[in-house]
């Protein structure tokens, strides 16, 4: 007791100190965003039995290889896209086939978790193309984006 009279004033400032650093603790935690945690949280959980393999991608593309001249694919969250490059002689009804033909290389379970995105492009025929297409997972059929008309030069 004898030391806490004499140094009242550095007892004080300790305390104080103390106080302070229990409290940006307590700020930290309620306040700003803990890095550790994974960007999508708890939306991906189960992904690991629907995983998407290397030798799936390369049967899409073989499949379409005949047709196209580009095909990417990637998975971003629960999204998988594929960006096609067509050959210039391919209809807008056949380019449209190619998601469901990319869409068969995958299982119903895959189906049932992803959503599947195509952005079909094709370097002669500007005026009808770039079409996407969008199959919500809980939907059967892709959805296209409304046909636009060819027009003559």
């Amino acid at each position: 007791m004898k030391f806490i009279r004499k140094n009242k004033n550095l007892v004080l400032i300790v305390l104080i100190l103390v106080a302070a650093v229990v409290a940006f603790f307590i700020l930290k935690d309620t306040i700003m965003f803990d890095e550790g945690t994974a960007y999508y949280g708890n939306r991906l959980d189960g992904i690991e039995k629907v995983k998407v393999k290397d030798s799936q991608k390369k049967e899409v593309q073989d499949a379409l290889k005949n047709q196209t001249e580009k095909v990417n694919i990637r998975v971003a969250g629960k999204i998988i896209y594929f960006t096609i490059e067509t050959n210039p002689d391919i209809s807008l009804e056949d380019a449209k086939k190619m998601g469901t033909t990319a869409l068969e290389k995958f299982d119903e379970d895959q189906k049932s978790f992803f959503d599947f995105q195509f952005l079909i492009s094709n370097s002669e025929n500007k005026d009808q193309y770039p079409i996407i297409g969008y199959k919500q997972r809980t939907r059967k059929d892709i959805t296209w984006t409304k046909d636009r008309e060819k027009t003559e030069e």
